[in-house]
């Protein structure tokens, strides 16, 4: 699914960092086996830039990405991703 990243969850840490705060709350990717008959797990996350170079028509880049241990998502807890970019 794709999460919008409000500008409130990105802080400018120095001149060449920035910190960017994703979280997927208790309401959100839950029962993901409906949607596609997998297993329902979450083991990978994306992190893209919308149109950084002002391309025509916009043409979003991945700027970071994390596979990890699968994570199966429900109601009852929040999932919670912190990505700290150095230029």
């Amino acid at each position: 699914p794709k999460i919008l990243l409000p500008y409130s969850k990105i802080t400018l840490i120095n001149e060449s960092s920035v910190r960017m705060t994703l979280t997927i709350d208790e309401d959100a990717c839950n029962n993901l086996a409906d949607l596609d008959d997998t297993d329902g797990s979450i083991n990978e996350i994306g992190l893209f830039a919308f149109n950084p170079g002002s391309h025509s028509p916009p043409a979003p880049i991945m700027v970071a990405y994390k596979k990890f241990t699968k994570q199966y998502k429900a109601s009852d807890h929040s999932l919670v991703f912190r990505w700290t970019i150095n230029f």
